[in-house]
């Protein structure tokens, strides 16, 4: 160098008293690369902080007492995001190749790291966690899936930065998450009634040896994926899971659960063996795949979740009607009286508690009690002609969630029948006569519950 640019700007670099005669008694250890570095770092660090101001004692006291869990006079809104901006800063300063976000949540912190551009580094494993590190690369690599790996006597050698975050920062796993684009699919079934048009958002990965789309429908309800892999040729097979999850309902408000029809009409027409059910995927709006949708594996743990959702849809039409309020408790055991207790009622509130004489098989019989001696029961039957047959019942109990709860009184209409009298028995107080009932062709019946002040 010529002594203009020994001396020049370019040729600077600010040190303090101790680290300046350290440099220079070493200038092996210290070369000029590492020296120029450290100068970019610094550089680049001013410029940002360019325009703010300096931290005081105030902001000094402040951090130390918000680091030890004390309360600070005063909230300093910005503390959070300048402890978090300053560990990237100073992992980012490490290795400038990759890129690096933090996250803090639950007491966890998650540090997530991205590179640049390719960047070669291996991975020394013992052999305790060999192979769970072998099935979990594979996984992450051939089907493009994410794999949380353990630490314990893991040791990174490539990159300073994965021997800081191992050994300083003591982490305990680290996930592989393969590069995922957002992907839409729609899960079509138009020839049900009702027609089924539902979009499921997710994400699409790739591996080495297979394709897959990943994503959760139904507010939580329905867990879809579906893994595409190559065969011989230009062929592609395409193999579809659906896994259902009513945790999405637990604790949630029963006189409203969200999603329960369209749940319900998805998983019908699923497990219905001659329903066409089809499904599109889109990535950026254009479609990268089509199909059919595969009959379920786990048919009995989905029939399961099915009769469940139609319990729900039960206990919601009784508790609107009874204008009352509950949470779902998917946890709850339900019986199959109070199962079809509940049916009763909510077909009562919907109106399908009504039969048509083809419905009916054989000749119905019921038993009357008469406290009057049988005289009004009596004239009726020798009359002989058909009329309306009605029957009160008293309010009664209905189990929901394991709660009970009351519902009103019910009449029952039968018309038109004729009565005819098969026995009777005598008690002190009354007379029960059992009677069968003969229904005309137009025979219709409907029950109906005292209307609710």
């Amino acid at each position: 160098m010529t002594a203009e640019e020994r001396r020049g700007f370019g040729n600077i670099i600010w040190l303090c008293q101790t680290c300046s005669t350290i440099i220079d008694r070493d200038p092996d250890s210290y070369s000029a690369e590492t020296l120029k570095a450290w100068k970019s770092l610094a550089e680049a660090r001013a410029l940002m902080e360019q325009g703010k101001r300096l931290p005081d004692q105030k902001d000094i006291y402040r951090m130390a007492a918000m680091a030890m869990g004390t309360r600070t006079p005063g909230f300093y809104p910005e503390a959070i995001g300048n402890v978090h901006k300053a560990l990237v800063d100073q992992l980012e300063a490490v290795d400038p190749r990759f890129t690096v976000s933090t996250t803090y949540s639950g007491g966890n912190t998650t540090i997530t790291v991205g590179a640049k551009e390719t960047v070669s580094f291996s991975i020394k494993i013992g052999q305790e966690s060999a192979d769970l590190w072998r099935r979990g690369l594979q996984a992450s690599i051939d089907e493009g899936r994410e794999a949380t790996l353990p630490l314990d006597g893991v040791v990174f050698e490539g990159s300073k930065l994965f021997d800081v975050l191992h050994k300083d920062a003591d982490l305990a796993s680290i996930t592989i998450m393969p590069m995922a684009r957002p992907a839409l699919l729609k899960i079509l079934a138009p020839q049900i009634e009702p027609a089924i048009f539902e979009t499921i958002s997710g994400q699409l990965t790739v591996g080495r040896k297979q394709i897959r789309f990943a994503g959760v429908g139904c507010g939580g309800l329905l867990d879809v994926e579906l893994a595409f892999t190559p065969t011989n040729g230009n062929d592609v097979q395409s193999v579809s899971t659906l896994t259902t999850n009513l945790k999405a309902w637990q604790g949630k408000e029963a006189a409203n659960p969200p999603y329960l029809d369209v749940f319900i009409n998805l998983l019908e027409a699923i497990l219905d063996p001659f329903a066409s059910v089809s499904f599109v995927l889109e990535v950026d709006g254009n479609q990268v795949a089509a199909g059919k949708f595969h009959i379920p594996k786990h048919i009995e743990a989905m029939n399961e979740t099915l009769a469940f959702a139609h319990y729900a849809r039960r206990a919601r039409s009784v508790l609107r009607f009874l204008r009352k309020s509950a949470p779902i408790d998917i946890f709850e055991s339900i019986s199959t009286d109070d199962h079809r207790a509940l049916a009763r009622v909510s077909d009562i509130v919907e109106g399908k508690l009504s039969y048509q004489r083809s419905q009916i098989t054989g000749s119905p019989t019921m038993t009357v009690a008469c406290a009057d001696g049988g005289k009004s029961l009596m004239e009726v039957v020798r009359n002989g002609e058909f009329s309306v047959l009605q029957q009160k019942e008293p309010a009664s109990m209905v189990t929901i969630y394991g709660k009970q709860y009351e519902v009103p009184p019910s009449t029952s209409y039968y018309s038109p029948v004729k009565l005819h009298i098969l026995s009777k028995k005598k008690k002190k107080e009354s007379i029960d006569f059992r009677l069968r009932i003969e229904m005309a062709d137009n025979f219709t019946s409907q029950t109906y519950f005292e209307e609710q002040q």
